[in-house]
């Protein structure tokens, strides 16, 4: 399978500390950008992903690390590279 791209929105609502070193251990993948914003109470990471596992997999990967986090995360095919 050919390298994928992928965005992945990860939030952080009271769950562990969200920033760009706990981004270090994703599953399925390698971040090769990723924006952080955060505030008081939240933050939000928007992550661009490149994976060689289905789209169905890295989800699957995904909501088991970030629901372990008390993260949700949602992902989506970044257009255009694919």
């Amino acid at each position: 399978m050919p390298d994928l791209t992928t965005v992945a929105v990860i939030l952080s609502a009271g769950g562990a500390r969200l920033d760009l070193a706990a981004l270090a251990d994703l599953p399925g993948g390698e971040v090769v950008r990723a924006e952080i914003a955060a505030g008081d109470r939240a933050a939000c990471a928007a992550a661009t992903i490149r994976h060689r596992v289905p789209r169905a997999e890295l989800r699957a990967a995904l909501g088991r690390w970030a629901a372990g986090r008390g993260w949700s995360v949602t992902i989506a095919p970044l257009h255009g590279r694919d």
